[in-house]
């Protein structure tokens, strides 16, 4: 490459390492929510990632080469982390969403210990697992685009996340035909300026509307008077939640919901986000749903109704999901609720 466009590079990865920092910096700032840890950390994973592809810079970092490398072979796994994160919505950060990053550090240190017969073939494990982490990421963008409450979120995530997303995908290509053959050194140039690029839109973009893509948790929101135009709305699906429980029924959407309220969708869409407080239409049913499904397993008249009952009975179509929503919201699983309420029952001899 040309001297002038290898100083070009080098300040064109300066600019984007200070941008990912930066905006790191900004996301980590307030209370360490699930969705701040993870952007944070992929953030930093970016900007190692940009570092470690200037080697005389790189180089010379001395110890803390170590922990930069290994946020940068991390990559893929705390972008993934941090996307599922920021449709969740959780109050707590599960270990589990660090497992793929943490399998991508196991391999980059076996890339770099194993004989070099082997070790193409553990880089090549890199990057097919990064490729699999970002495709996932674009099935949760585009799966939970409809449920997603948050009128800032719900612009973002094709837009953004999309190209994110496609961007790793180039990347993972360009370094797995590295593996194989030459490329030209001009590719270089171009992925610094996609970083430069990545980094000024994640500036722009998440700052802006960091109130609402970093908001509290869902049902965590307090609930802001109802504009009085929204009150008859407002009625109407209370009517249908309390009365007639429609939340009951299997595979509820906000768009059957805002037919039965006869709402536009959008509407309905802004009053149960702004209005009442919450970020995801699913979470928003599923609070109905499991304190239907706790009065039932506290009720003795219901002491041996099973537990797949009881889900089926509050809506949820199958037994591993209702699990999953009732231990992230009580804490305990069905089961265990359930005998924790059996003391001084007087169980019911079975019916005929």
């Amino acid at each position: 490459m040309p001297p002038h466009l290898t100083i070009a590079e080098l300040l064109i990865r300066g600019a984007a390492v200070g941008g990912f920092v930066l905006l790191a910096l900004a996301i980590a700032h307030a209370r360490r929510l699930p969705i701040r840890v993870t952007g944070a950390l992929f953030c930093l994973a970016a900007a190692s990632h940009t570092l470690t592809q200037v080697r005389p810079a790189f180089e010379v970092l001395g110890y803390i080469k170590a922990p930069i490398w290994a946020l940068s072979v991390m990559g893929s796994g705390l972008f993934w982390a941090f996307a599922v994160e920021l449709f969740s919505d959780n109050r707590r950060l599960a270990a589990s969403r660090f497992v793929p990053a943490a399998i991508l550090l196991a391999d980059g240190l076996a890339a770099i210990t194993a004989p070099d017969a082997w070790s193409r073939g553990w880089w090549l494990l890199q990057n097919l697992i990064g490729a699999g982490l970002m495709v996932h990421v674009l099935i949760v963008v585009w799966t939970g685009w409809r449920a997603d409450l948050v009128e800032a979120r719900r612009r973002l995530r094709g837009p953004l996340l999309g190209a994110a997303a496609i961007y790793a995908l180039v990347i993972v290509s360009v370094q797995s035909a590295e593996l194989f053959a030459h490329t030209p050194e001009q590719l270089s140039l171009v992925a610094a300026v996609s970083l430069l690029a990545l980094s000024i839109a994640g500036e722009l973009v998440f700052l802006r509307a960091e109130p609402q893509l970093f908001g509290a948790p869902a049902g965590a929101v307090a609930e802001r008077p109802v504009d009085a135009r929204d009150q008859a709305l407002l009625a109407r699906l209370r009517q249908v939640l309390d009365e007639q429980e429609i939340w009951r029924e299997e595979g509820l959407t906000i768009g059957a919901l805002a037919a039965r309220v006869g709402a536009p969708e959008h509407h309905l869409r802004r009053l149960i986000n702004e209005g009442l407080g919450y970020r995801n239409f699913v979470a928003f049913i599923n609070e109905r749903r499991i304190a239907a499904a706790k009065e039932a397993l506290a009720d003795p008249a219901k002491a041996r109704t099973t537990i797949a009952t009881v889900a089926y009975e509050v809506g949820f179509g199958s037994l591993g999901p209702f699990n999953r929503v009732f231990r992230e919201t009580t804490g305990e699983t069905p089961t265990a609720w359930r005998r924790a309420a059996q003391t001084g029952w007087p169980i019911p001899e079975p019916t005929a």
